[in-house]
């Protein structure tokens, strides 16, 4: 099967965290040279060019459960669903929460497959080339992926080469939702006299507390550490999180309270499970000389390996060599 474009279906940026994942495909895809789109669930295009006419069939579509009632259904495109619960009716699926569900045939199962992030439901499944963070079941109907950071290898490099430039303040800037934990961090920030602030994390498109992909860089850039921290579950699931990936290409130190994430920076970032441990941890490596030096590396690793364009490289070859699906730019 030969598809002519990818429509990214499903969020506004900033209306759900889910979002920022669509956000990371758009901006891959349409990096590579794919005619892309994104609409929200209402079926508006975010990014409306004029007043081009879409055609939704010979599609790559890229779909998050949460927004799928909508969804266009059709024979000839390919669908990557993210937590979608699909409801069989024979030779056919068709999302649960769809408005067509009793008055329409759906999509045939062969043009379907299941889309989850790593987890520790990966480590008994099929690596893909040998590569221990793209995983498949024996069906090849289930791929997994951890997420990515947002930018693009260029833009790493040019963090990379301001790197010395930073101007750091004696501020820690959080940049999502507060959950337990973050409360936790913040008072222990205060026995080292350093300031914690929250940005974003309202899942209100309209909030004055989103913060551009450019903001968000800044406020990572001038804080003093900057830990990717983690909830139980996430950490007992070995569940990966973007923000270790961002916070790393941004031009920070890598701190997590998650030791499969540890595992995956072999054990070159900083880890401790204590909250206070790590922040003395972040603030002694920023007394080194060599940090810099140290960071480079960490962000060198993340531009070659943990970019949506390295994502999008898998899930299409991906589909080319197990369900024969080529997108054509």
């Amino acid at each position: 099967m030969n598809l002519n474009k990818v429509i990214i279906w499903g969020h506004q940026l900033h209306n759900h965290t889910h979002s920022y994942i669509h956000n990371g495909f758009y901006i891959g895809f349409k990096y590579l040279g794919y005619k892309v789109y994104w609409f929200n669930e209402d079926g508006e295009n975010n990014y409306p060019d004029s007043n081009e006419e879409i055609d939704f069939n010979y599609s790559l579509y890229i779909v998050h459960g949460l927004e799928s009632k909508n969804l266009p259904l059709n024979k000839t495109s390919f669908y990557i669903g993210h937590n979608i619960e699909w409801i069989c009716n024979n030779d056919y699926k068709i999302p649960k929460s769809h408005v067509l569900l009793n008055n329409a045939d759906g999509i045939p199962f062969k043009n379907i497959i299941s889309l989850q992030v790593y987890s520790i439901e990966c480590l008994n499944k099929k690596n893909y080339n040998g590569y221990k963070y793209y995983c498949y079941t024996d069906d090849y109907n289930l791929i997994y992926i951890p997420w990515a950071t947002d930018l693009l290898p260029h833009e790493i490099d040019k963090n990379i080469q301001n790197l010395d430039n930073f101007v750091i303040k004696n501020i820690s800037n959080f940049i999502g939702m507060p959950l337990e934990h973050w409360g936790i961090f913040r008072d222990e920030l205060k026995k080292y006299n350093i300031e914690y602030k929250n940005y974003g994390g309202t899942f209100d498109k309209n909030s004055d507390r989103n913060k551009s992909i450019s903001e968000n860089i800044e406020l990572i850039q001038e804080s003093i550490i900057t830990p990717a921290l983690q909830t139980q579950w996430q950490i007992d699931n070995h569940y990966i999180p973007c923000r270790i990936f961002k916070n790393i290409s941004y031009g920070k130190m890598g701190l997590t309270n998650n030791p499969a994430v540890y595992e995956l920076f072999k054990k070159k970032i900083i880890y401790s499970d204590s909250i206070d441990d790590l922040i003395k941890k972040g603030l002694k490596f920023n007394n080194k000389i060599d940090k810099n030096k140290i960071i480079k590396k960490l962000m060198k690793i993340v531009r070659d390996n943990h970019t949506y364009l390295n994502r999008i490289q898998f899930i299409l070859d991906f589909i080319k060599i197990n369900k024969n699906i080529n997108i054509i730019i």
